[in-house]
């Protein structure tokens, strides 16, 4: 982590217009507009791709990520997972303490359902909404990354694709605008928590070695 910011100023501005865009959509329309706008823009490629590409929110890349750096780097490993630790807290509080039981699209809109379009081989939920844990899930890990990533190019298509693995939740009637709104901001704030509580620590030699591979001693 060096002297370095969390996030460069780039990843800054283009952060704050995603919180303010989607922020000022959510306040401008009812709940539930957004996902009824999304999906009647149906199509076939769009059933493909995203039924394929929320997969990427559901926790196993994490755990992915999580043990290359338990092998490569132990000060990125404990970043990883006091992050993970904090974005489960935050998601288990809301989805099954403050809004346990809160109906997801396919129940909010039951009396419309017919005129729903699902994608064919999802399993569509009924209830425990707010907020989506496959978007904190994402996001969480793309602001380990960004944060760890000095390429901007890359970093760029990291939030991109974060911000499609919530927009999939939307499309595939797993989640509304709300819930990958905040998912998505509690992500954020575990990374950037994490990333404070590890960044005492970035000059130990000790963590900067992994399990199975370790930087040579300068002599």
């Amino acid at each position: 982590m060096e002297n370095r910011p969390f996030i460069d100023k780039g990843m800054q501005w283009l952060v704050l217009v995603y919180v303010l865009a989607f922020g000022v959509l959510m306040l401008m329309t009812n709940h539930g507009d957004f996902v009824l706008w999304l999906n009647d823009r149906h199509t076939s490629f769009g059933d493909f791709f995203f039924q394929y590409w929320t997969y990427l929110g559901d926790g196993v890349l994490l755990a992915i990520v999580a043990l290359y750096f338990l092998f490569t780097n132990l000060h990125k490993f404990y970043y990883m997972l006091i992050a993970i630790a904090l974005q489960t807290v935050f998601v288990h509080i809301f989805k099954q303490w403050l809004f346990d039981g809160e109906p997801r699209p396919k129940t909010f809109f039951a009396d419309q359902v017919d005129r729903l379009n699902f994608v064919e081989g999802v399993n569509t939920r009924g209830f425990d909404s707010f907020p989506s844990g496959h978007t904190a899930s994402a996001f969480t890990l793309a602001f380990v990354l960004i944060s760890i990533c000095k390429n901007k190019t890359l970093n760029v298509l990291i939030f991109i694709a974060a911000v499609l693995v919530g927009i999939s939740r939307v499309y595939i009637l797993q989640h509304f605008l709300r819930d990958i709104y905040i998912g998505s901001v509690f992500g954020i704030l575990a990374a950037l928590i994490a990333w404070y509580i590890m960044k005492p620590y970035a000059d130990r030699p000790k963590l900067q070695n992994g399990l199975l591979f370790r930087k040579p001693s300068k002599s």
